[in-house]
């Protein structure tokens, strides 16, 4: 069992970041969008092919999207976002359908619920619910914050994309392979290391370990139209000594 964790962007394919590992192994695997068949301008239908092809002839069962699954529900009594973005403080707030906040989120958000909704209903992968390390084998899928799993992982989280520094990248490289315990490669873009932060949470998945793994918020419940309301936001936990 193969897992594979993506920091999506709604702009460009370019801006993605993949990381991908064996559950046994410490040394995760960076693929580039090009290799997966993503160029130009993200769109649902190719990606969500592309994405599904790659994992199959990977063997991949575990796939973490950095990005929302599913939309506020209209009845809930946090305001403006969803619970699991209340706990976690996410920059980016998922309303009720077709809204976000900042306004300037409203694409990616999009982007990301619609990339989700495609996979679970076309190709058959599952999002997670509780009691998922009951459920027979099957192909996982699971929203992630990386920023999150930074702290969790007992470090600071990693400063925004904008400060390009590239100390600053290999100074974070070097502390997330001292904690995981990962090989990781020189030259890690700040997209590919927001991808290798949640590794071991998919690992944790794919291993049926609930121990090592934290999630955030609720069922995803059915909205209109095939989307989902709500939804968990997994992130990596450090074991008990």
């Amino acid at each position: 069992m193969t897992v594979l964790a993506i920091d999506l962007a709604s702009k460009r394919y370019t801006d993605f970041g993949l990381a991908q590992i064996d559950p046994g192994s410490t040394t995760p695997f960076f693929p580039t969008p090009g290799e997966l068949g993503l160029s130009g301008q993200p769109q649902i239908e190719p990606c969500a092919e592309a994405l599904d092809s790659y994992a199959r002839s990977q063997g991949i069962s575990v796939m973490l999207l950095d990005g929302p699954q599913g939309w506020r529900h209209p009845l809930s009594p946090i305001e403006h976002m969803r619970l699991a973005e209340r706990v976690l403080n996410t920059p980016g707030k998922t309303g009720i359908p077709g809204h976000s906040k900042p306004k300037t989120y409203l694409a990616y958000t999009t982007f990301s619920i619609e990339l989700f909704d495609t996979l679970r209903r076309e190709f058959g992968w599952g999002l997670l619910r509780e009691g998922w390390e009951r459920r027979r084998s099957g192909r996982w899928l699971a929203e992630c914050f990386p920023s999150s799993a930074w702290q969790l992982l007992g470090m600071e989280r990693l400063p925004s994309k904008a400060r390009k520094d590239r100390n600053l990248l290999r100074k974070f490289t070097r502390r997330l392979a001292k904690v995981t315990g990962y090989t990781l490669p020189r030259g890690l873009t700040h997209d590919q290391l927001q991808a290798a932060v949640v590794l071991p949470a998919a690992v944790a998945i794919a291993n049926r370990d609930p121990a090592r793994l934290i999630m955030v918020g609720f069922d995803p419940l059915p909205a209109p139209g095939g989307s989902v309301y709500e939804g968990w936001i997994v992130n990596p936990r450090v074991p008990s000594p």
